[in-house]
């Protein structure tokens, strides 16, 4: 089954369908870069890294389940999401059967680690679980990717900040980041040293 095959039929799996669907109902429109779209291409960069790095079927399924739900929290407010989130996910699946006590912590713990944490004056995503570093680096493939500069922008304008002092910490965060799992690494470091490399270029201007 190709990578296209496997996503759409996680998707129709009920506790990644449930997410959605409330992303889809629910999650405020005045979300620029944390709208539904977001979460759908973290699914598919998640499964995608996971099926490159050989994980088995239950492991790409686990971390497709937490990356469908790791910004349900965003319904309800716009910092300090991730606990709302792992909440929600925990609730729907206690009530609902196919998942172990021990995955539904994992899923829990998974979207908590993709809180940005203070690191060296800056901010880090920090893994806890082997399998939460599949949809960390999801979460952040845009800075190896050439729609970079395209998802900062909308980034910025959902935090509603001044461009110069956005691209200054956006330029600390990607130069404080690696990522952690090699299927990552192989296919966007390239791309992310060009793209330091320009926003470099776009901070000296600018100062």
């Amino acid at each position: 089954m190709s990578s296209a095959q496997t996503i759409q039929a996680l998707k129709q799996l009920p506790a990644i369908k449930a997410a959605l669907d409330l992303l889809r109902a629910d999650l405020p429109t005045s979300l620029r870069y944390h709208a539904y779209a977001h979460t759908e291409d973290v699914l598919q960069e998640a499964v995608e890294l996971a099926q490159a790095d050989g994980l088995s079927a239950r492991e790409v399924e686990i971390i497709a389940v937490a990356a469908a739900w790791h910004d349900v929290g965003f319904i309800w407010a716009s910092k300090n999401n991730e606990p709302l989130a792992a909440d929600a996910a925990r609730r729907y699946l206690e009530s609902n059967s196919g998942y172990s006590a021990d995955e539904v912590v994992l899923i829990g713990q998974m979207i908590l680690d993709t809180a940005l944490m203070t690191y060296d004056s800056s901010f880090r995503q920090v893994p806890s679980r082997p399998l939460s570093c599949y949809l960390l680096d999801a979460d952040l493939a845009n800075f190896g990717r050439q729609d970079f500069f395209e998802k900062s922008e909308l980034q910025r304008q959902e935090l509603g900040v001044e461009t110069a002092p956005f691209r200054e910490k956006t330029l600390a965060l990607v130069k404080n980041h690696s990522w952690l799992t090699p299927a990552a690494y192989a296919r966007w470091q390239q791309q992310k040293e060009a793209n330091i490399a320009a926003l470099e270029r776009l901070v000296r201007s600018e100062s």
